[in-house]
C-alpha cells in the first residue's frame, strides 16, 4: 500500500512538473514582443493557389469576366533566422523550375515576415515581394504552432499538420508592359501547409 501511495504521489509531481513547465513555455507578457526564436530552422510545405483577373490591354473588360482560381503547385519555406530586435522572420522560399518541372536547390527569393500581433504559437505575420519585373506580392501569414509535451524533444515543435503555415490576407499585381504587350493581373494569392521535417523534402538544399 505504501509503494503504490508513493507511485501515485509521484505521478501527481510529474504531471504538476509537466503542466507548469508548458504554462511557462506557453506565457506571454503583455504589452512584450513573444519571442520567435523557435521557428527558425522550420520548413513548410505549402499548396499555392492564385485566383486573378487578367487584361489583354489597357482600357478593356477582364477575359474571363471573373476572376478564376488557379492551381499553382507546391512550395517549400524554410524559415531561416529570427531577429528579435526587428522582430522579422527571414524565409528562403524554393519552387520548381518552370521550363523543367525539377526542384530548384537554391531559394528562388528571400522574404521578411515582419510580426504584427499574436503570441509565440500563434500570431500574424506580413510579408511584401517587389515590385520586381512588373510584380508586386503582399503576403498576411498566420502561424499556427503546437508544442511537445513530453519526451526528449519536449519544447520543441510538433510536426505532421499540427504546425502549419496559412494565409488569411493577399493581393497581386503583374503588368507586362514588354512591346507590343500591356498584359495586366490582379487578384490574390492562398498559401497553406502544415511542417514538415527537412529529411522529407524531394531535394537536397544547397544551402
Amino acid at each position: 500500500m505504501k509503494v503504490q501511495r508513493m507511485l501515485v504521489g509521484g505521478l501527481m509531481v510529474a504531471v504538476f512538473v509537466t503542466c507548469f513547465a508548458l504554462g511557462m513555455a506557453n506565457a506571454q507578457v503583455q504589452g512584450q514582443y513573444p519571442d520567435l526564436g523557435a521557428w527558425a530552422k522550420t520548413w513548410f510545405k505549402l499548396a499555392l493557389t492564385r485566383t486573378i483577373y487578367h487584361f489583354s490591354d489597357i482600357g478593356v473588360k477582364p477575359q474571363p469576366p471573373a476572376p478564376v482560381p488557379e492551381p499553382m503547385g507546391t512550395a517549400y519555406i524554410n524559415i531561416t533566422s529570427w531577429d528579435g530586435l526587428n522582430h522579422v522572420l527571414t524565409a528562403d522560399i524554393y519552387a520548381r523550375d518552370f521550363d523543367t518541372g525539377q526542384w530548384v536547390t537554391t531559394p528562388f527569393t528571400t522574404i521578411n515576415i515582419e510580426y504584427f500581433a499574436g503570441s509565440d504559437l500563434k500570431f500574424i505575420g506580413s510579408a511584401q515581394l517587389g515590385p520586381s519585373d512588373g510584380i508586386t506580392l503582399g503576403l498576411i501569414f498566420v502561424f499556427t504552432g503546437k508544442k511537445y509535451q513530453a519526451g526528449p524533444k519536449f519544447g520543441s515543435f510538433i510536426l505532421g499538420g499540427v504546425t502549419k503555415l496559412g494565409t488569411i490576407g493577399s493581393s497581386i499585381l503583374e503588368i507586362d508592359n514588354a512591346a507590343p504587350y500591356t498584359e495586366r493581373w490582379a487578384g490574390s494569392a492562398t498559401i497553406s501547409g502544415p511542417m514538415v521535417p527537412a529529411d522529407s523534402l524531394p531535394f537536397i538544399p544547397a544551402r
